[in-house]
């Protein structure tokens, strides 16, 4: 890689020893992925999840935190999606074990070294996006799918070091979506109907994620009908990057790189699919579990927005999540605070259901959640957690948030 005169001097240490070590490991993967050169960085968000950080994660962080300030001054503005956890979710979710102090450790490590613990993603919406065409470097899928299809700013799934590392030298390397080429349609699709739901949506998401399975592959949708609010593009983006590794995607008209079809494809022409009702029907019959003892619903990934809480308050008007389901209402800190100010979170609990700040279901000991349960049996508004969360040993089923509270009423699960 070709290096200016600033990242030769964080090579020879001129910057502190987290420069060097972070532009080191950059320069690794930048080679891998055969990256000509660094491009400057303005935001970064660093992947830290309790369950995937591992105590090796946290022991690095804090490493790097016990430095003398000089060495490891930062060069860009960080955020964490660490998230923390809900003390009193967790005392029933894993009854027994202490995370609220494994939480603090990893917190007031990254605290100490400037990172911003909003915990917070941009596609919560509890965060400001970068601005479009903006190299960033984000490790979140979420995130990452989100900013490049939806905002139009630049960036790659980077793991949680490479954006670690990214904070100390403000920049990354300049390789697949930071690159023109690479963001130019690849394969084509068209909606013969309109989604109902954002499940509906997720499904769309997934069976073009199925369908083209490569990083490198950019979908380009055009959809009948009413154009699809950023709720729905964001549901079907994190199911396209989970079911297919999928970092970018274009929406002919709605999307800011997507205008028409021309444009999306680059000049070039490509064929197209047709995505049917009858496929996303026929998604949903796969997971079955109709009629059902329903042991869980957890509605997260993406944590919900205040519209979302407000419309599952509206719908138990009074009624009572069933006594042997388990209703997790899955919001970041910050809008759970707002949505307790209108007297939503009163609502949903005085139902019966808990409203939980801080980590995703999926993302935090979900196997051992169900372990400790006895769960088998799961609803979800999220079909990406649907697909996750089947490898930890849950029975999901993907359905719309009122199909989901509905059937958390019953206790069962509701066609």
């Amino acid at each position: 890689m070709k290096l200016n005169d600033l990242e030769q001097a964080m090579v020879e240490g001129a910057h502190g020893k987290a420069a060097q070590w972070a532009i080191e490991y950059q320069r690794s993967v930048g080679t891998f992925f055969d990256a000509e050169d660094f491009v400057p960085v303005r935001v970064i968000h660093v992947s830290t999840d309790r369950e995937t950080m591992g105590d090796s994660g946290v022991e690095f962080i804090e490493g790097l935190s016990q430095l003398p300030p000089a060495e490891r001054r930062p060069r860009s503005f960080a955020t964490a999606d660490f998230r923390g956890f809900d003390a009193d979710a967790f005392k029933f979710l894993l009854p027994g074990r202490d995370l609220i102090a494994e939480s603090a450790q990893a917190v007031a490590a990254l605290g100490k070294l400037g990172v911003v613990t909003s915990h917070a993603y941009v596609n919560d919406h509890s965060v400001t996006a970068p601005g479009f065409g903006e190299a960033c470097g984000y490790s979140g899928t979420p995130s990452v799918i989100y900013m490049n299809g939806i905002v139009g700013a630049r960036c790659n799934f980077e793991a949680g070091p490479s954006s670690l590392a990214a904070f100390f030298t403000g920049r990354v390397p300049r390789y697949g979506f930071h690159l023109d080429d690479k963001r130019i349609g690849t394969h084509g699709f068209k909606l013969e109907f309109t989604p109902e739901t954002i499940a509906d949506w997720g499904i769309v998401g997934a069976l073009i994620g199925r369908k083209l399975n490569s990083y490198w592959s950019v979908p380009i949708l055009e959809v009948a009908g009413p154009k699809p609010t950023i709720l729905d593009l964001n549901h079907m983006a994190l199911s396209m990057a989970s079911y297919g590794s999928t970092a970018m995607f274009h929406v002919i008209g709605m999307t800011p790189e997507a205008p028409d079809w021309k444009t999306a494809c680059g000049g070039r022409s490509i064929d197209t699919e047709v995505v049917s009702r009858d496929a996303v029907d026929d998604f949903y019959a796969e997971w079955g579990g109709v009629g059902e003892k329903l042991d869980i619903v957890a509605l997260s990934t993406p944590q919900l927005d205040i519209p979302e809480m407000v419309q599952i308050a509206e719908i138990f008007e009074g009624r009572q999540v069933h006594g042997n389901t388990t209703l997790l209402v899955y919001t970041p800190l910050e809008l759970k605070e707002a949505c307790a100010r209108i007297g939503v979170v009163e609502t949903i609990e005085n139902a019966g259901g808990r409203v939980v700040h801080g980590h995703d279901f999926f993302a935090t000991f979900a196997k051992e959640i169900r372990e400790a349960h006895g769960w088998e049996r799961l609803m979800t508004h999220s079909v990406k957690m649907v697909n996750i969360c089947e490898g930890y040993g849950y029975k999901p089923t993907p359905a719309s948030i009122p199909r989901c509270i509905e059937s958390a009423i019953a206790g069962k699960v509701l066609p």
